[in-house]
């Protein structure tokens, strides 16, 4: 039955049938309880009852001869009267009656000397049986008898009331547990409707959150959260493929223009031709770089950016690269600040191309003979920074949040330019930096310059010691 109920059925019936077995089983200990508690107080009270009664007859007649002689029918009639429910019976040493209550008679009692309980008919009767050995000249038995029809009656009665009562409780805990489960679960329900009938066409939808702060109510929160990430990731998909579009629209129209051009002159005019190829030959290079760095974020968004990591000095690296990025980009004024040695365990190639890439966008938006500075220091035991400040035009602030996202040009406005980029690299940047866990800020002042600060942790001692 619980396969049954685990394969199929609903989770609001899981709980319900949880839930009333659980209160079944305490209904179960409970009245288990019950029952015994009252059964041996009761069987309790009958043994003391009969000890007691036994006790205080016996003191009365000690010394006075023979008692067997002495218990006639009427005395122990009169002490029956005087005793509620108790009766007597006096045999002698053969086991053969002398005496006995009325109420007695016409029973087949047992001679037992411990407490023993019969039946006679349909009462239900305790007896006790002391031998008389104490007195002087004395054999015989004293038998003392209790009828326990009502406690034993009672105590049957209170089985089925108790039998009633678990049945009772456990329909009333089912039907209350599953009115109660399904209303508890009803936030699961609308969190299920809502994600049957969002589409990736329609991730503006939420479910409505209220009620009391519980882990429902988290749930519905940790939903609306996820369809937030997932409408922004759509977005940015969505946003990203229309630019990657439009980037790769205008170098192959470019292409096609002077294959075109070919077609028609190429044969007649070399000039053409030179043009054409050098032209065709620039632009796919171009794809090919934007087609790379697509390649290298995708990985990264995949978390299978590859690195061969090694340890390095910062300080002499940055002056290697600095040093090449000078011959490759003439009339460029930059000065390196280092304040301490600061040690890498880091891929170097992506270092080189991180730095190339603050570089390439300093160099761009600097000013004619323009100044660019780098700075490297300790910021504590455990992590460093670097700079790389233009004096160029500045961001907006209102552009600032967004410079590191995916093709995003702060001045949009612009014609395509020699030196305007994909709008890939600061996005790279941001993944590797990322994938070491470290930080990258901006600041920029609009006329004066922009200034890009990361930090990355610290190489360990014993690595480099």
């Amino acid at each position: 039955m619980f396969d049954f109920v685990h394969k199929k059925s609903k989770i609001s019936w899981k709980i319900t049938i949880l839930y009333a077995f659980m209160f079944m089983m305490l209904i179960f200990l409970v009245n288990l309880s019950i029952y015994f508690f009252l059964s041996n107080f009761i069987d309790d009270n009958i043994k003391r009852s009969i000890n007691n009664t036994t006790e205080l007859v016996l003191s009365q007649f000690s010394g006075v001869g023979d008692p067997a002689n002495f218990f006639n029918k009427d005395i122990l009639q009169q002490i029956s009267r005087s005793e509620e429910n108790i009766f007597f019976r006096v045999l002698n040493k053969d086991g053969q009656l002398n005496a006995q209550s009325k109420y007695l008679e016409n029973m087949d009692i047992p001679i037992s000397a411990k407490i023993e309980e019969f039946r006679s008919d349909n009462k239900i009767l305790a007896v006790k049986t002391i031998p008389m050995n104490n007195f002087v000249f004395s054999r015989g038995y004293l038998q003392v008898v209790r009828d326990i029809t009502f406690e034993k009656n009672f105590l049957d009665f209170l089985i089925i009331v108790l039998t009633i009562a678990a049945g009772i409780g456990a329909l009333t805990s089912v039907f209350l547990g599953y009115f109660t489960t399904k209303k508890m679960l009803s936030p699961i329900n609308k969190v299920t409707e809502t994600a049957q009938e969002i589409s990736s066409s329609d991730l503006g939808r939420r479910l409505e959150v209220r009620g009391t702060d519980d882990e429902l109510k988290k749930l519905a929160l940790t939903f609306n959260s996820m369809l937030n990430r997932l409408e922004k990731s759509f977005k940015r998909q969505k946003q990203f493929v229309s630019d990657a579009s439009h980037e790769l629209r205008t170098p192959i129209s470019v292409i096609k223009g002077y294959v075109d051009l070919l077609d028609r002159w190429g044969k007649e005019k070399e000039d053409v031709r030179d043009e054409a190829i050098e032209a065709i030959k620039k632009e796919t290079a171009n794809m090919k770089h934007l087609m790379e760095n697509l390649l290298l974020l995708a990985r990264g968004d995949d978390s299978e950016l590859k690195k061969d990591e090694e340890l390095f000095k910062i300080n002499d690296f940055v002056l290697e690269i600095v040093k090449e990025f000078e011959l490759m980009k003439k009339n460029t004024n930059i000065e390196v600040k280092a304040q301490a040695d600061i040690y890498f365990y880091g891929d170097q190639s992506l270092f080189k191309q991180l730095l190339r890439i603050f570089l390439d966008n300093a160099v761009k938006f600097s000013s004619q003979q323009g100044k660019i500075a780098i700075e490297i220091d300790k910021i504590d035991a455990h992590n460093f920074y670097f700079s790389v400040e233009d004096d160029g035009p500045g961001i907006a602030q209102t552009d600032l949040p967004n410079v590191f996202d995916r093709f995003y040009q702060a001045d949009k406005s612009r014609t395509r330019k020699e030196n305007k980029g994909s709008g890939l690299g600061l996005a790279i940047a941001k993944q590797i930096i990322d994938s070491y866990n470290g930080n990258i800020d901006v600041e920029s002042i609009e006329g004066k310059g922009t200034k890009f600060i990361v930090v990355l942790p610290l190489a360990e001692k014993k690595d480099y010691n």
